[in-house]
């Protein structure tokens, strides 16, 4: 499995809301932040909106906002909102992509690290790597 861009900034935009959870950022706002251009951060934000992890609110005292609560949000939940499915064959995706699947060894090994990947990005939430981020900010704000 690749983390794609779409991935890694849809993770980017959700730690910056997670960690200013009382904020509504404007897209402008949060593309500045996170360190990329608008249309992309847009293009993102409107998949994390779609899967219902995020809010967006037009006008006067709008804004991004997290749509669920941080320890219900998991890494899968991002990386599926925001790039196509992702495994590490792609008869894992669809099993009619290879007709030898129910009787290939290394099909059966790869399903098995699949399977443990999966269960590993489902138990990761936003909310412990929020936590984390804020350990690492406050480390580096000692070393300044």
């Amino acid at each position: 499995m690749f983390v794609t861009r779409k991935m890694d900034y849809g993770l980017r935009i959700l730690l910056t809301l997670g960690c200013r959870p009382n904020d509504r950022l404007t897209s402008e706002e949060l593309a500045e932040t996170i360190e990329v251009p608008r249309q992309f951060t847009l293009k993102i934000a409107q998949s994390l909106t779609k899967a219902g992890i995020i809010k967006a609110q037009r006008g006067v005292g709008g804004g991004i906002q997290l749509a669920r609560d941080p320890e219900k949000i998991s890494l899968n939940d991002v990386f599926s909102a925001t790039d196509t499915p992702r495994a590490l064959n792609d008869c894992l995706i669809d099993p009619a992509a290879c007709t030898h699947s129910h009787f290939c060894a290394p099909h059966q090994a790869l399903r098995g690290i699949q399977n443990l990947l999966d269960e590993h990005l489902n138990a990761i939430t936003l909310a412990e790597l929020i936590r984390n981020q804020k350990i690492l900010d406050m480390k580096r704000k000692q070393k300044e």
